[in-house]
């Protein structure tokens, strides 16, 4: 299959990367020197001043530290003694977050395999200086650079025969984006035996117990901890709650939800830079929800910096009205069980601020969604499974041998 690779945008590698990677040899998982190369990156991006100033950057930059890839080393491959990277791992990155491309590629790399990346389409200073790291390490560090030929970075327009060549000469596809995406990607065939992980579109709540937010003592943090689940993606990842569900007593709730607003306004008034056409796009949106919902109600702040619409009864229709940079739907639950109707497959993680056992009965009801469950503050924590998927599994390939024991 031929490419017009002049249509190609290279951040890292090249054509001839491209064309080399199907004779590439497969490594196995964790190996220590591609742990290392990760590492390198990592100390370079918690060096440099301007990377520090994101909390996405320095939670990657966390997460691919040697120490980290370590623990997860130990945990997978007391279990799984032989296994293999697939190949080559072609990963589409969703165009509205900045990070999460990276951990992709990290995933993919560290387990074995070689790696093409199309970039987010959207430009993230965020992105910039990752992709800076990954070349300063390739380029300067003599011990790295044959990792140069394993890891692509471009972008490209949405053209099918660029998907198709991709597509043509991987092993494993990986594709975050909506479900519309998913659908036009899929059109690109896949050889015989590649592999295929999907993330589509999904959906993200959570559940505040008054009483135990009203005992917190930093409330401050707390509010820094939401907003960076939140309005640090535009409250466009999945993972960004939107759905604020409050349990405890009414006037418990009640007190707790004019501190936990008031305390989250303080912070987006002071560090979210708003553009006019947010302020209209939330606006739009709450005038459809309240069309089309019965027995709503949106609550008047002081500006909309905050949209906060209350629910009268649980229903799986406010998935569908969404809203981004801080639009959020209010329940009080009585039990937590009438979280149920909404529990499709739609909904990826629960962020929780009490005791997040209480959201067990919901699970072991047999709902078919929640894949997560965590605390506020770390909804945007990645690991290798994902979406109920182990990466781990996923992007690597056991090979059976009777004479080795489990």
């Amino acid at each position: 299959m031929e490419l017009n690779f002049n249509e190609l945008q290279f951040h890292i590698g090249s054509r001839k990367t491209v064309e080399k990677m199907p004779e590439l040899p497969a490594g196995r998982p964790f190996e220590e020197e591609r742990t290392a190369f990760l590492n390198e990156v990592s100390k370079r991006l918690l060096s440099d001043k301007e990377s520090k100033a994101y909390s996405d950057v320095v939670t990657f930059a966390f997460w691919i530290r040697k120490a980290n890839m370590e623990k997860e080393k130990n945990a997978f491959l007391s279990e799984h003694r032989l296994r293999m990277g697939r190949g080559v791992v072609f990963h589409i990155a969703p165009s509205n977050v900045a990070v999460n491309y990276a951990y992709s590629f990290a995933a993919g790399f560290v387990l074995g395999n070689a790696n093409i990346v199309r970039l987010p389409s959207r430009e993230f200073r965020q992105t910039e200086l990752i992709n800076r790291a990954v070349s300063e390490v390739l380029r300067q560090e003599e011990a790295y650079r044959k990792w140069g030929d394993y890891i692509v970075f471009l972008r490209y327009g949405r053209k099918k025969e660029i998907n198709d060549y991709f597509s043509s000469i991987c092993n494993v596809r990986v594709i975050w984006g909506g479900d519309k995406a998913i659908g036009e990607i899929r059109k690109s065939e896949l050889p015989p035996r590649a592999g295929e992980i999907t993330f589509a579109d999904r959906y993200s709540i959570c559940i505040v117990d008054a009483e135990e937010y009203l005992n917190t003592k930093d409330k401050e943090r707390l509010a820094q901890d939401f907003y960076n689940d939140t309005y640090f993606t535009d409250q466009n990842a999945c993972t960004s709650p939107r759905l604020v569900c409050w349990m405890g007593e009414h006037k418990r709730i009640e007190e707790a939800k004019e501190v936990f607003w008031e305390k989250l306004w303080e912070t987006v008034e002071r560090k979210y830079p708003f553009q006019p056409v947010q302020y209209v796009d939330k606006l739009t949106n709450s005038c459809l929800a309240a069309a089309a919902i019965e027995g709503i109600q949106v609550i008047r702040m002081k500006d909309n910096r905050i949209v906060r619409i209350e629910l009268e009864k649980m229903t799986p229709r406010i998935q569908e009205y969404r809203g981004d940079s801080g639009v959020f739907y209010e329940y009080e639950l009585g039990d937590v069980m009438e979280l149920a109707p909404i529990c499709n497959e739609k909904l990826q993680t629960i962020a929780v601020w009490g005791d997040e056992k209480k959201v067990l009965p919901l699970i072991e009801s047999g709902v078919k969604g929640i894949d997560r469950v965590v605390k506020i503050g770390k909804t945007m924590e990645f690991g290798f499974v994902w979406d109920g998927y182990d990466l781990r599994e996923r992007m690597t390939r056991k090979i059976g041998m009777q004479s080795l024991k489990r």
